[in-house]
């Protein structure tokens, strides 16, 4: 595949880019310079919303445009000019939201540029920890939307698998309204507006660079990444990958906590 000229490389974050311990390590850090250094430019393709997926950013020094919240926005990390959004009908958010307070699930409301949510719990606090963002309680979400006029980006729920699952059952058999549900991680379940993507927002963000999908590469490890991975000309599952990403994958790396993303740089995007 080193014929190929390759001139994109586009990361997910958690369980890609980063190790368990959220770091990303110096291997990596050197492979992608290297990348960057021949002419490749380098984005993120994260769940995460501006604030949390800079730092990453500014880390590997990238230096094309950031798809963030699953695709929902494509964001300049220099200067933070938003060159697309997509929101989730407040129709449909409020639906999720009333579903999710029966079903006990929790929920973090991603609307204007803060994370609301209805009240400080474990589960809160971890997701704070890994995202780095402040979260803002606020009681009842469907109360506190409801008095807003604005739509929310997207909506993530947290809980244990089993329960998610039966939520995005119950949503789906009560209405033919239907967003975009996305599991990111085993205890995740993201809620988007219908059409968004990550694959979706990688052919945009092609288009916005000038750069044709045939030459991007991108990395990834859960379903979220899975519609990305096949845009791109060079798909790349992580060896801690889900199994449906490692079928559709190109290329199977190493795990994140074994510098694979380096180590499919040096094999095939580099030489």
């Amino acid at each position: 595949m080193r014929d190929v000229r390759y001139r994109l490389i586009v990361l997910d974050v958690d369980g890609t880019l980063v190790d368990r311990e959220r770091r990303i390590s110096p291997d990596t850090l050197r492979a992608l310079e290297a990348a960057q250094a021949s002419g490749i430019r380098v984005a993120l393709a994260t769940g995460r919303m501006f604030a949390s997926a800079l730092p990453y950013a500014r880390k590997i020094r990238a230096d094309a445009p950031l798809i963030l919240y699953n695709g929902a926005r494509i964001q300049d990390p220099i200067n933070g000019a938003i060159l697309y959004s997509a929101h989730l009908p407040r129709d449909q958010a409020l639906r999720a939201l009333r579903l999710a307070q029966q079903s006990g699930l929790h929920a973090n409301l991603y609307l204007g540029e803060h994370i609301y949510i209805e009240r400080v719990s474990e589960t809160s606090r971890e997701s704070a920890r890994k995202d780095g963002v402040e979260q803002v309680a606020v009681g009842d979400l469907v109360g506190f939307l409801e008095g807003r006029q604005e739509d929310p980006v997207k909506i993530l729920l947290i809980g244990p698998g089993e329960r998610l699952e039966a939520f995005a059952a119950a949503y789906r058999a009560g209405t033919q309204d239907l967003p975009h549900l996305v599991r990111s991680e085993p205890t995740y379940l993201e809620i988007l507006r219908r059409g968004v993507t990550k694959g979706a927002a990688l052919l945009r963000l092609c288009e916005l660079v000038g750069i044709p999908p045939s030459v991007a590469v991108a990395f990834g490890d859960n379903l979220n990444d899975l519609e990305m991975i096949q845009a791109a000309g060079l798909g790349v599952a992580m060896g801690n990958a889900h199994a449906a990403l490692k079928q559709a994958a190109r290329v199977v790396a190493p795990s994140n906590d074994e510098d694979g993303v380096a180590a499919v740089l040096r094999a095939h995007v580099l030489g």
